[in-house]
């Protein structure tokens, strides 16, 4: 096996093991996105959930407010406090984790590129590498078996022209 042939299928080996890592970075990369996405759900309903409790217990101080009832309306006051601190939580933590997918995203878009990107590169370089494998066989040929092809024509040619000259030599003797 020539050194070229070597060198062309240990690289080829390589960057196929190269683009099998890629694969496997980017599925842990989407299920990581799949949890993340999961736990983004979790938390928007939990917020969604707690401004709905707090729209409540603003209905019930409100009414405890029309009733005189002051003591109901403390309590409801001090409930919906704690409520707007865990919505101002919820909040703080669903921005975080949008922020989380959008910049998993963008790494994502920018790893799929690159790989885009590395396998026509690929394809370009075998695609070039099969152009060199026919080009040496066309050369092989080229150099070999029509060279003593041509020199058999050659020869051929040139004995006919000579036993043609000798016929005309003998016909001018006679």
């Amino acid at each position: 096996m020539s050194l070229f042939k070597r060198l062309t299928q240990n690289s080829s080996k390589e960057i196929t093991q190269l683009f099998k890592s890629l694969d496997e970075e980017i599925a842990k990369i989407k299920i990581e996105a799949s949890k993340m996405e999961a736990a983004q759900s979790r938390t928007k309903r939990e917020l969604d959930e707690c401004r709905a409790e707090i729209r409540k217990i603003q209905d019930y101080i409100e009414h405890a407010r029309y009733s005189r009832n002051i003591e109901n309306e403390r309590i409801f006051l001090t409930k919906k406090s704690t409520l707007e601190e865990k919505e101002r939580v919820l909040q703080s933590t669903y921005d975080a984790m949008i922020n989380h997918m959008q910049n998993l995203k963008q790494s994502q878009d920018i790893i799929f590129s690159k790989m885009t990107e590395l396998k026509n590169r690929k394809n370009a370089i075998d695609i070039k590498l099969e152009r060199a494998k026919i080009q040496e066989k066309l050369n092989a040929i080229n150099t070999g078996a029509f060279s003593t092809l041509e020199e058999k024509a050659n020869r051929s040619l040139d004995l006919a022209e000579a036993m043609a000259e000798l016929n005309e030599i003998e016909k001018g003797n006679l």
